[in-house]
C-alpha cells in the first residue's frame, strides 16, 4: 500500500469515528401551534421547526420535535426533560435561554362573531366581555396585566388547557359562552382553514405583537451554544432568501 493510500484511508476513517463528535439530537417541544409549529412528521412541520432544523443541522444536530400540551413543555423544559421549546416569549418564560433574534412574531388579535359591535380599546374595555384564553400563554403582557387578575372571575376570564384548547374556545365563542377569543392572527387563520370551521367571526383589535422564539432549558448546558446557531440561522436565512421561501409554505410574510 503507497503511503500516500495509507493516509487517505487513515483520513477517512478519523473522519467517520469522529466527524459527528459534538452533534446531538436536540428535543424541541411545544403545543400545536401552526403555521409556527404543526404536526410532527409532517411534510410541513411548521416554518419555526423549520428554522430550527436549518440551524441546529449547521452543526450536526438534528431534532426531535414532539407536541407537549403547553403548560407541562414550560415546565418540563425549564427541568431539563427536553432542550427547548418553540413559540415563547420572554414574558411567559424569562429563565430560558433565548436567541438574540426571535424565530417568529405573533399579533395577539381578539376576535368575536361578526355580529358583535365590540372592540378592543384597551385594557378597560375588556370589562365589558367574557374573554376565553389558553392556559399559560402570555399574549405578550395581556397575562400579566390583565389574565391573572382576573383568572378567578368567569365573567372576565375563562381559562382552557390542553391540545383542543382553541378549538374549544371558538366553540364556546358560537354558542355564546364567551364574547371574544384571543390568539394570533395567523394561528386563528390557519385553523379555521385546515379544519374547514366556517368563518363566522372578525378581528376586534390587537393587544400586543410579541417576538416569538425556540427557546432554550436553563437546565441544560449546552443551550447558550443552540441559541447561537438560531441567531446565526436567522441571519443567512433572510439575507439569502431561503426565509422567505420557508415563510411562503406556510402563508406568512417576513415580520422585518
Amino acid at each position: 500500500m503507497g503511503k500516500n493510500h495509507f493516509i487517505l484511508m487513515l483520513v477517512n476513517i478519523l473522519s467517520i469515528t469522529f466527524g459527528n463528535v459534538g452533534a446531538n439530537e436536540i428535543s424541541l417541544v411545544a403545543d400545536e401551534w401552526c403555521p409556527y409549529n404543526c404536526a410532527p412528521g409532517n411534510a410541513n412541520p411548521g416554518f419555526m421547526v423549520e428554522i430550527a432544523q436549518y440551524g441546529l443541522a449547521k452543526a450536526g444536530h438534528t431534532v426531535n420535535y414532539k407536541i407537549v400540551p403547553w403548560t407541562r413543555a414550560i415546565n418540563e423544559v425549564r427541568q431539563g426533560k427536553y432542550h427547548g421549546i418553540i413559540g415563547a416569549g420572554k414574558e411567559e418564560t424569562p429563565d430560558f435561554v433565548f436567541p438574540a433574534q426571535e424565530q417568529g412574531q405573533a399579533a395577539h388579535t381578539f376576535f368575536v362573531l361578526k355580529t358583535n359591535a365590540w372592540r378592543y380599546q384597551d385594557l378597560a374595555s375588556l370589562a365589558q366581555i367574557r374573554l376565553g384564553v389558553i392556559q399559560d400563554y402570555s399574549y405578550g403582557n395581556l397575562q400579566q396585566n390583565y389574565i391573572l387578575p382576573h383568572q378567578h372571575d368567569r365573567q372576565k376570564v375563562q381559562i382552557l388547557s390542553g391540545d383542543t384548547a382553541l378549538a374549544q374556545n371558538i366553540k364556546k365563542l358560537q354558542k355564546g359562552r364567551i364574547d371574544a377569543l384571543i390568539e394570533s392572527k395567523a394561528v386563528f387563520e390557519y385553523h379555521l382553514f385546515s379544519t374547514s370551521t366556517p368563518n363566522e367571526f372578525i378581528p376586534a383589535g390587537v393587544a400586543y405583537r410579541e417576538n416569538v422564539y425556540v427557546a432554550f432549558s436553563p437546565a441544560q448546558p449546552q443551550s447558550a451554544e443552540y441559541a447561537q446557531l438560531l441567531t446565526e440561522s436567522i441571519t443567512e436565512l433572510r439575507s439569502t432568501g431561503k426565509l422567505a421561501e420557508i415563510l411562503k409554505k406556510y402563508g406568512v410574510a417576513d415580520w422585518k
